[in-house]
């Protein structure tokens, strides 16, 4: 099946094509539509790349997967500021544009305020500027802005069969989030939600990973993308306990769910998802771990194109009607996690 066939069976894909079709594209551009997780373009003479990425965060906040300002902040800086660190960039710095609710005060932009610099903080850049407007919800856009040589950005293509598959930390963190949300359990227990942009691990990747990609859809979407751009397919090896992050993990066993859901569902960690060849692995580990840096292997990569979890019995997992899922049932947290616990099955 020809990879643009595969990339149109999934809807955000068919969106994502249609405003290609509709728009003009930069003639130097350097990356193709899908091929990375931020927009390329040379500074000629330099050698570089700028990266650029943008995102609203509008539908978890109406959600009420986040309900406090600073929460709401982090998030929204943490959104753009993972797609740089899954192109291997250095950020430059992020351009914001604040929807506030109509009647909140200043305390409630002060909050939203420290929440967009703290995530900028712990990644050592700055908000440079932005819009602020008023409307009856609130509403997040942040842009980021970041460098990449050219010889080391990484991108969604380029890896083949028998390589290594890591994520850069444990996952399903935000299904937790998403969980207590739909619980109504929003705020007990556990610390708030605030992954960090893996800005710091994305450059020891350089000269090892052949294909990566955040994992903002959650780690099945992630690893079906990279398996439509590619032509390859992803076998999970790792027992699922040692892939989740141990609140995910608790959540799941308290609701009696299957843990897969956890990976499965679109409100994802954060983390990046990355192959290195078979032959660099060991050399690749050894390295990270002088640098203090412990990648968590996933699986491997296989020449049929599917997603497989290895167990007894081996499962396949119908990724295309997963991530689709939200067309079908919309964003109905009541319809849709059934419909995700019955697509598992």
């Amino acid at each position: 099946m020809p990879l643009t066939s595969s990339l149109d069976q999934i809807g955000e894909n068919r969106l994502l094509d249609a405003w290609g079709r509709a728009l003009r594209r930069h003639p130097a551009q350097a990356n193709r539509m899908h091929e990375a997780d931020a927009e390329l373009l040379p500074l000629p003479g330099t050698g570089q790349l700028l990266a650029l990425t943008t995102d609203t965060l509008a539908e978890e906040i109406a959600l009420g997967f986040y309900t406090d300002p600073e929460t709401i902040g982090w998030m929204a800086a943490t959104m753009s500021l993972s797609d740089l660190a899954a192109v291997a960039a250095s950020p430059l710095g992020l351009l914001v544009a604040v929807t506030l609710p109509r009647g909140a005060g200043g305390e409630y932009q002060a909050h939203l305020a420290a929440g967009l610099d703290g995530a900028c903080e712990a990644v050592g850049t700055f908000v440079l500027g932005g819009d602020t407007n008023f409307a009856a919800d609130a509403s997040v856009t942040t842009t980021a802005v970041g460098l990449v040589e050219e010889a080391g950005v990484l991108r969604r293509v380029g890896c083949v069969s028998g390589e290594v598959v890591y994520a850069s930390g444990p996952l399903g963190a935000g299904a937790t989030v998403a969980a207590r949300a739909l619980t109504g359990d929003v705020g007990s227990g556990g610390r708030p939600f605030r992954p960090v942009a893996r800005l710091a691990e994305a450059r020891r990747l350089v000269g090892y990973a052949t294909a990566c990609m955040d994992t903002s859809d959650g780690l099945i979407a992630t690893l079906d993308q990279l398996s439509r751009l590619n032509g390859v397919g992803f076998e999970i090896t790792a027992p699922l306990p040692r892939l989740l992050e141990s609140g995910a993990l608790r959540t799941c066993q308290a609701l009696g769910l299957d843990p897969l859901v956890a990976l499965a569902q679109p409100h994802g960690e954060f983390e990046l998802v990355w192959t290195v060849p078979a032959r660099a692995r060991e050399r690749f580990e050894r390295e990270a771990r002088l640098e203090g840096f412990e990648p968590l292997a996933v699986g491997r990569t296989i020449t049929e194109p599917v997603i497989r979890l290895c167990g007894e019995p081996p499962r396949l997992i119908d990724a295309a009607r997963i991530r689709n899922l939200t067309d079908e049932v919309g964003s109905d947290p009541r319809k849709y996690v059934p419909a995700l616990v019955a697509a598992l099955r």
